[in-house]
């Protein structure tokens, strides 16, 4: 028998002892579970419990009180890579928001409806947690012994939300905040996988964000004199369509991989409210620029400050300040990394061909564990739509995850696990 057969026999006796009820059950225990930026405690401790009753080597860091990270290890033999499969607990909201789309689906609580689960959290990211232990468990069933070391690595606030201004506390720092302190804290290894909502297709790069904020500062002169000072949310007005122009060509100019790079108006904030008497002493603009990984921070900064100043050139009474709020970089993997590589095979193991590469705007982990040198890319189940297919995301649809597309991407991880960590370090990682 040639390594090729002992290897298909290999991905045959693992796929067949993946546990399909199992890995739903968990996806939806998840579910359950609340867990909004700054309120994973309760989530990191389940999946402790659960790592531990799969016999797995658990540590959990403490990000800050409340917020854990859990991180659980089979360890290998000895001799072989180290894979990490990484993914975050936190949600992208609390359910509890005032204006969301009426839809049981953005609700922390999980069912089941032909083939498909819904709830919070399944679709960014607990159906691609649910595959990463299932595919770990897998193997374990199989009675296969590794070489190579493999973590799962659950974290906290990765969702896109940020200390600004009057908003701060724990409900506010996200943005990859437990990403990055496990992989400055000891959570490195060799390649590593992020299960964002890709749809089972290979996501290798993606662009960054930078928040900025605009503002304009006046005179509280009385509603009976307001002609004759200038009107700071008048002022924004300008600045608002002169940048919004710019963005029409930034978007284009600065795309990445045929994916652009867009500018939000994100928010804006001026005047006092309980005294409409007076004109507002202050006018407040908040923006994210998408930035792709080859371009400078301070590149799209310096664009933007060029913006302003072209507007007070026009309009010498309009003074903007501009701050920038948080800048996370985007990031990619070539076609000739080690992880690459192996997602590749990993995924035609499971569908006979290569997977679809893809690229996006949305930021995720990988942007801190390859700056760290632990090269890292995204592949996840979630992603494809029940009622839109043609799209991976659509801001009514609630959020949802086929069960199907969970157990195949569950049978991809093992193959990757298989592959990655089945064999000498060195010839994994070309050394």
């Amino acid at each position: 028998m040639n390594m090729g057969e002992i290897r298909t026999e290999q991905y045959e006796k693992v796929w067949d002892a993946i546990d399909r009820e199992g890995l739903v059950r968990f996806a939806r225990d998840l579910v359950d579970i609340p867990s909004a930026t700054g309120e994973e405690e309760e989530c990191a401790r389940f999946i402790e419990a659960h790592f531990k009753k799969m016999g797995l080597r658990v540590r959990m860091q403490e990000v800050e009180p409340g917020r854990p990270n859990c991180i659980g290890t089979l360890p290998g033999s000895g001799g072989g890579a180290h894979l990490l499969f990484d993914g975050h607990m936190d949600t992208s909201y609390t359910g509890r928001e005032e204006f969301l789309p009426d839809n049981p689906a953005f609700l922390p609580k999980s069912f089941e409806e032909d083939g498909w689960i819904y709830g919070l959290g399944i679709y960014n990211m607990k159906g691609a947690l649910s595959c990463y232990a299932a595919a770990v468990a897998a193997v374990q069933s199989a009675g296969i012994e590794l070489p190579g070391d493999v973590t799962i690595a659950a974290v906290v606030g990765e969702i896109e939300r940020g200390p600004v201004d009057r908003y701060q506390g724990a409900h506010y720092r996200g943005g990859g905040v437990g990403t990055g302190y496990m992989v400055t804290h000891g959570g490195i290894a060799d390649l590593a996988v992020i299960g964002e909502p890709t749809g089972l297709t290979l996501l290798p790069g993606h662009l960054g964000y930078m928040w900025s904020k605009i503002t304009l500062t006046g005179l509280p002169s009385h509603t009976s004199y307001s002609h004759k000072f200038p009107n700071t949310i008048l002022q924004m007005t300008r600045i608002i369509e002169t940048l919004h122009e710019w963005g029409q060509d930034y978007r284009e100019r600065r795309s990445y991989r045929g994916y652009p790079a867009n500018l939000n108006i994100a928010a804006i904030e001026g005047g006092w409210p309980y005294r409409c008497s007076r004109t507002p002493v202050y006018c407040t603009l908040y923006i994210d620029t998408r930035v792709p990984p080859t371009v400078s921070m301070m590149d799209v900064k310096n664009e933007i400050l060029e913006v302003l100043e072209g507007v007070k050139r026009e309009n010498p009474d309009i003074d903007p300040v501009l701050e920038t709020l948080m800048s996370v970089p985007g990031t990619e993997v070539d076609e000739d990394s080690p992880i690459y590589r192996a997602m590749v095979r990993a995924h035609s193991a499971v569908f006979g061909e290569g997977p679809e590469i893809i690229s996006e705007a949305y930021i995720s982990d990988a942007t801190y564990l390859n700056r760290f040198g632990v090269p890292a890319l995204n592949y996840g189940p979630s992603g494809r739509l029940r009622t839109t297919p043609e799209s991976r995301w659509d801001p009514n649809a609630g959020e949802h995850v086929s069960i199907e597309d969970l157990y195949n991407c569950t049978r991809v991880y093992a193959s990757l696990i298989l592959d990655v960590c089945g064999g000498a370090r060195s010839e994994v990682l070309g050394k």
